[in-house]
């Protein structure tokens, strides 16, 4: 009888489980599909973008776009290709960064493998491979050493990444993509930074795909801003 009573408790936690998965999966299509369908409009400050209180000041031709994420994060890794396509179509009309979150032990982990890969000039290379490989694949990195041993499973010199890794670059540049995400006040991701002034992140009525809408919008404000100091140079000149 007590066995029976066990085995009908087990089946219950299993079931349980699965339902809780289900629901989460569900919840997670829902979020990045209604979202998305959300009916296109005027972007308003406050419910679509935000201003950043304490913005960068950038000095080029071209507007830049960073964008903060997480290798840990299953919507960074959605967004990831949708992003790169947006990327390519602007061509040399801006100037995209990367920059890795890092909200945690195990997200700092990742973060310096992602600056590491920019280290050694390999992001290209690697970068979509990892994402694939943590996302598709459920591998788990722990440690240094798991993350020396899939560079090198890739066709890497696991000693040149693990030099990488340990150097003062990298750690140089994980403080200061730390340092910029408090900054810029980056509570999640992915987000978007826009000029270093725009910030674009998901919410109730912007999703991961609606993102790149707002973020289009938000260009064209650049520019359209940078437009008419033009003539106003030109007339101080005068």
């Amino acid at each position: 009888m007590a066995r029976k009573q066990s085995r009908v408790l087990v089946q219950q936690k299993i079931a349980a489980a699965s339902l809780s998965g289900v629901v989460l999966a569900a919840a997670a299509y829902l979020f990045w599909m209604t979202v998305d369908d959300a009916p296109q409009g005027e972007f308003i400050e406050g419910e679509h973008y935000l201003l950043i209180e304490n913005p960068r000041r950038i000095r080029s031709d071209q507007i830049e776009v960073m964008e903060f994420f997480g290798y840990a994060c299953v919507h960074c890794y959605n967004f990831d290709p949708i992003l790169a396509d947006w990327v390519q179509e602007k061509g040399g009309s801006i100037k995209f960064i990367q920059t890795p979150a890092l909200s945690s032990e195990y997200w700092r982990l990742l973060g310096r493998n992602f600056l590491t890969y920019q280290e050694l000039g390999e992001h290209d290379k690697y970068h979509t491979p990892f994402f694939r490989a943590v996302h598709a694949g459920g591998r788990a990195f722990t440690d240094p050493e798991s993350l020396s041993e899939f560079y090198e499973q890739l066709g890497g010199e696991k000693q040149a990444y693990i030099n990488a890794f340990n150097s003062i670059g990298v750690a140089s540049e994980l403080s200061k993509a730390d340092s910029m995400a408090r900054r810029l006040k980056v509570a999640m991701v992915p987000s978007i930074v826009i000029q270093g002034k725009y910030l674009v992140r998901t919410s109730g009525s912007v999703g991961p795909k609606r993102m790149l809408d707002v973020m289009d919008y938000l260009l064209a404000k650049e520019l359209a801003e940078r437009s008419n100091k033009e003539p106003q140079k030109e007339a101080q000149k005068n």
